[in-house]
Parts: structure tokens; C-alpha cells; sequence
């Protein structure tokens, strides 16, 4: 092994390192393409501050991460755990991992105050108005998207407020924009999520205002506009969407982040399916799956294959879909295995298997009621409709199945682009005029405006 002058440094030792190390700090604060390669790990941050001749000039870098750091398995080992810590934080001051740790206390400590109490503290509470809390107010929002929006909304907003309330002595006024336009880009989210597409747009909208005043990080950008392109994919700007999404998946080719480029293929599929388009979204969603990494998020990689199956049923071919099905894995999360028992559905109904369907169909039904994602239950509850019609025409349980479907859409506080779908199923039920094309009209409608 090698000699080592270091000594093994420990975690803590390091991030001593790293508080001294006022050199690096003023390294990314100097230099824009420095803190994209922050984003790539500790060889690609070293490899950016030893080649680039404005970091060059600044740090101490062969003192701090050269040398027999770097050859060395254990520091090598605790330097690249402090680089995590202080990426999922997203600055490069230590003291933001020990605030990130403080701040999940402190909302555990807080989770019954109400949002204008949370709001009021944002304003005056200093534990409020640290960079830390700010990142783990957004961590928890993100966390709640698709469980409980409005949780995420409140999260993000009090994120919003406390971050204008940051020191930009101790964190650099441009980067507290950029994370001022992360909470806001996230807040807008949120809006989306509760079929809230002007006040979305308004948030965006201050977001991009906060870019302007930021560091000029790409990856700050992309995550913004990765973001918007979901909202113009649910208000049907179809093509814009995708061309938002081309500028994103360019900046992370650049970047070299693979991972990222697959995780917008995703997005990109979605908006081709709701374009009419399932077999090249389907195709999308393969190339995807060659580009995720599965030990950056194990589920992705499973839901490109998954959603691939489902884009395939929708273009016929289902013998291909049958084929990817029969080798895909059970999910490693509760509801993602719900979703993939209701591919299997979808699959066993195109297949004529109308009564193994059926039971498919009514167990993801009931899943989806007792999670109370009662508009996914809607989705479920017309598949059941559409099962029965193409049985047998059984009219009577069809017209039952309908009415069903439009109290759980109602429960679901559905957005606003679902109620005219929403009425045009009541309108039949009504009039005795429930139809296989009403019924798949409605329900591919809706599938449009599903929350993604």
C-alpha cells in the first residue's frame, strides 16, 4: 500500500480539510463549469481543478485531493463520502452537511405546525434560514410529489421564502439563486400536480428569474426546464415540450451523465405516447433502459421496461409485449408492483383473457382506492368498463362502472383539462348512452392528464 501523508484521514478529519480549504470555495465560486463538475464525483471535480487554469491558479489541489489521497483506498474511500455529502447539499461549504443533518430534526421537531406557522418561522427562525434546512424542506417535497401534493406544495413553499432569507455572505448570493430557482421550479411542480397550471406557470416563470441571477450552472438550468417540460406536456404543448426536453438531454450528453440522458428518455416517451405515437415512445423507453443506473435508482430501469410493454399493447403489438412482460422482474416498491399487476392487465385484455383481466383489473382498482389515488382508481375502474363492454356488452354493469368512475374522479380533485372528459362520462351515464368509443374517448383522455 502506499505511504500514505495523510494518515487515513477520517470523514471528520476531511471535512476539517474542508472547512480550511478556503481556496476550493473560492474555486467554485470563480469558476461556472467547476460546479457542473462538482455534479460528476470527486474524479471529475479533481480532473476539471487540475486542467482548468483559472482553478489551477486558485487551489491547493494536489495538497487536498492529489497525491496519496487519490492512491490511497481509504482516503481515497472518505473523500468521496464527504464529496456525496456535500453534493446532495449542493454547495461547498461543510457546514451545510452538518445543517442538512440538523434541519431533519428540526421538520421532524415542526410537521405539526401549519403552513403559515412554517411561514412565519421562515421569516424570523435562523434555524429556518439555513442553506441545509432550505435543501431538506425541498428533499421531503420532492419525496411527497405523488403521494401527497399538497405536502409538497407546502414544503416547497416555505422553501421558497426561507431561501430569500439566506446570508449571502455565507453562501454567495448567486448560489442562492439558483437554489431559490430550484424551490420555486419545485413549488411550480407541485401546482402541477394539483391541476394549478397558471399558478405553475407563474412560479416557472420566477424560476427562470433566478437563473438570471445565479451562478450560470447548466445543471441549475437543467433542472428547472426537465421540470417545465412536464407542465407543457399536461397543457398538450406537445411539441414544445419535446423541444425543451432536447436542450435538457444535450446539456447532460455534454456532462457525460448517461443516467440523466435516460431519465429524460422517460419523459420524452410519455410525450410521444400522449402524441399518438406508442411505438416510437415504446422504442424511447428501450433506449432508456440501456442508459439508467440501476444503483443510482433501482425502480428506473424497471418503469422504462414497464412503460415500454404498456406503449407496445397500445400500438398491437402484443406479442412483443408479451414477450418483455414475461421477463420483467417484480417491482421492488409496493405501488410500482400495483402498476406493473395493471400492465398485466392491460396485456391480459388485449390477449382476450377478458376474465383473468377482469380480476386483474379489480384487485389494481382496490389498491389504488385504499392508497386514496382515487384518480388513478378512476383510470382503473374505466379498464373495468371497457373489459365488460368488449366481454360481452354487459350494459348494465358498464353503466355502473361509469358512474363509479366519475365519483372517484371527482374525489381525486381532477385537473382542470380532466373535467371535460369527466362530463362527457357523466353526460352518457345520464343519458343511457355509455359506448365502447365514449368509454375509451374518456379514458384515453384521461390517460393524458395522468400525473407523471
Amino acid at each position: 500500500m502506499t505511504d500514505c501523508r495523510h494518515k487515513h484521514r477520517s470523514v471528520s478529519d476531511w471535512v476539517r480539510v474542508f472547512e480550511n480549504a478556503d481556496d476550493e470555495a473560492s474555486v467554485l465560486a470563480a469558476c461556472p463549469q467547476a460546479r457542473d463538475a462538482w455534479a460528476g464525483g470527486l474524479p471529475a471535480w479533481t480532473d476539471h481543478v487540475l486542467g482548468c487554469a483559472t482553478c489551477r491558479g486558485i487551489a491547493r489541489a494536489q495538497e487536498l485531493f492529489g497525491g496519496e489521497a487519490l492512491d490511497c483506498p481509504e482516503c481515497r474511500g472518505n473523500l468521496e463520502v464527504i464529496h456525496q455529502l456535500l453534493a446532495e447539499t449542493e454547495h461547498y461549504e461543510p457546514v451545510t452537511i452538518w445543517e442538512l443533518q440538523r434541519a431533519e430534526r428540526t421538520t421532524a421537531e415542526h410537521s405539526a405546525l401549519s403552513l403559515a406557522e412554517h411561514m412565519k418561522r421562515a421569516l424570523s427562525d435562523p434555524r429556518y434560514q439555513q442553506w441545509g434546512f432550505v435543501q431538506r424542506l425541498l428533499f421531503d417535497a420532492r419525496a411527497a410529489w405523488h403521494r401527497d401534493p399538497q405536502l409538497a406544495l407546502e414544503r416547497s413553499l416555505v422553501a421558497a421564502v426561507a431561501a430569500q432569507e439566506l446570508d449571502p455572505d455565507s453562501y454567495g448570493g448567486d448560489w442562492i439563486a439558483d437554489l431559490e430557482a430550484k424551490a420555486h421550479a419545485y413549488v411550480a411542480n407541485a401546482y402541477r400536480l394539483l391541476g394549478e397550471f397558471g399558478h405553475a406557470a407563474a412560479e416557472f416563470d420566477l424560476a427562470e428569474q433566478c437563473l438570471r441571477r445565479g451562478v450560470g450552472s447548466g445543471q441549475a438550468a437543467a433542472r428547472v426546464f426537465s421540470l417545465k417540460a412536464s407542465l407543457l406536456k399536461d397543457q398538450l404543448h406537445l411539441h414544445e415540450a419535446l423541444a425543451l426536453l432536447e436542450n435538457v438531454k444535450r446539456f447532460y450528453e455534454r456532462a457525460g451523465d448517461l443516467h440523466e440522458v435516460g431519465r429524460l428518455a422517460l419523459k420524452r416517451a410519455i410525450v410521444l405516447e400522449t402524441m399518438g405515437q406508442p411505438l416510437e415512445a415504446a422504442e424511447e423507453c428501450a433506449r432508456a433502459e440501456t442508459l439508467l443506473d440501476a444503483n443510482r435508482n433501482e425502480l428506473l430501469p424497471l418503469l422504462a421496461r414497464k412503460n415500454a410493454i404498456d406503449f407496445l399493447i397500445t400500438a398491437g403489438e402484443v406479442d412483443r409485449a408479451r414477450f418483455l412482460f414475461n421477463h420483467l422482474p417484480s417491482m421492488p416498491e409496493p405501488l410500482e408492483e400495483i402498476r406493473r399487476r395493471w400492465v398485466e392487465a392491460h396485456l391480459l385484455r388485449a390477449e382476450e383473457r377478458y376474465g383473468e383481466a377482469r380480476a386483474a383489473y379489480q384487485e389494481v382498482r382496490r389498491a389504488f382506492t385504499n392508497a386514496e389515488l382515487h384518480y388513478n382508481a378512476a383510470l382503473a375502474t374505466l379498464d373495468l368498463a371497457l373489459t365488460a363492454y368488449q366481454e360481452g356488452g354487459h350494459l348494465h354493469e358498464v353503466r355502473q362502472l361509469a358512474e363509479e368512475a366519475t365519483i372517484q374522479l371527482t374525489l381525486s380533485g381532477a385537473k382542470p383539462g380532466a373535467f371535460a372528459a369527466q362530463r362527457l362520462l357523466l353526460r352518457a351515464v345520464q343519458e343511457d348512452a355509455v359506448t365502447l368509443a365514449v368509454l375509451d374517448r374518456v379514458r384515453r383522455r384521461l390517460e393524458g392528464l395522468r400525473p407523471a
